[in-house]
């Protein structure tokens, strides 16, 4: 079957010189799987970004880097679950017929993120702010594509694009490592923030509830850089192992009809 990773807004694959998902692309591969990961804008909202996708699924079947008489499906984490519901969804202004199975989304902040909304709010103690900007520093986040995930936004958008029918839609939620430490110590700050807002399990940037569109199917003890397998700083032995979790999403996909 066809498989299109779809990353978010991180952007340290250049920084660190790894892939955004780590290993996955050669996991699925050796598994006779045609794998692409497009590569979107990492500052640009969800619509350019959607666009971005949809040209590049068009891209690999016109090349043959997909197969268009196999299943398609779209495995997406954090921004890139909104951007892969946009393409998807009937009320995309520019619609398509790419031939997509199903959709799962990781860490996605489908009613967006506490971190989103603290930029700009003037009651968010300074220090938060300053471990906000810390953490998005080392991982080239921008402020700007972080503010396109503020809850108003995020529940507006869920409010007007509505799935499309005939395909399937799942749902993972990081919660934080099982661990004394429940994320990458610049997280540690951004975990407690939401927490004491929420009073939810997060992943460091998005909540439990948040994540939930479609069917629920897994809630990992991972933070937001570990669901891609990126364990920093380096914990050895390593408290998340992506590889088993990404083949259960395999193991679901292949028994869509």
């Amino acid at each position: 079957m066809n498989i299109v990773l779809v990353h978010g807004i991180l952007g340290f694959r250049e920084k660190f010189g790894i892939e955004y998902f780590r290993g996955v692309v050669e996991h699925f591969s050796e598994k006779a799987h045609k794998v692409i990961a497009p590569i979107l804008d990492p500052t640009r909202g969800i619509e350019y970004r959607g666009g971005q996708l949809r040209d590049q699924i068009n891209a690999a079947f016109a090349n043959r880097s997909m197969d268009q008489v196999q299943k398609t499906h779209i495995i997406a984490h954090s921004m890139g679950g909104l951007d892969s519901r946009f393409l998807l969804s009937p009320a995309n202004p520019k619609p398509n017929n790419l031939p997509i199975r199903s959709l799962t989304t990781i860490g996605t902040p489908h009613f967006g993120s506490p971190i989103a909304d603290a930029v700009d709010n003037p009651h968010t103690p300074q220090d938060i702010k300053d471990a906000i900007g810390a953490a998005l520093a080392n991982l080239d986040i921008s402020l700007n594509g972080l503010r396109d995930l503020r809850t108003a936004e995020c529940k507006a958008f869920s409010a007007n694009h509505p799935n499309r029918p005939g395909v399937d839609y799942f749902c993972i939620a990081g919660v934080g490592r099982d661990a004394l430490t429940k994320t990458w110590i610049l997280f540690v700050p951004l975990h407690k923030f939401i927490s004491l807002q929420t009073h939810e399990d997060n992943d460091g940037l998005v909540t439990l509830s948040s994540s939930q569109w479609g069917t629920p199917v897994g809630q990992w003890p991972a933070d937001h850089i570990d669901e891609v397998g990126h364990n920093l700083p380096p914990i050895i032995p390593a408290v998340f192992h992506h590889l088993p979790k990404y083949d259960e999403i395999l193991a679901r996909l292949v028994t869509l009809n």
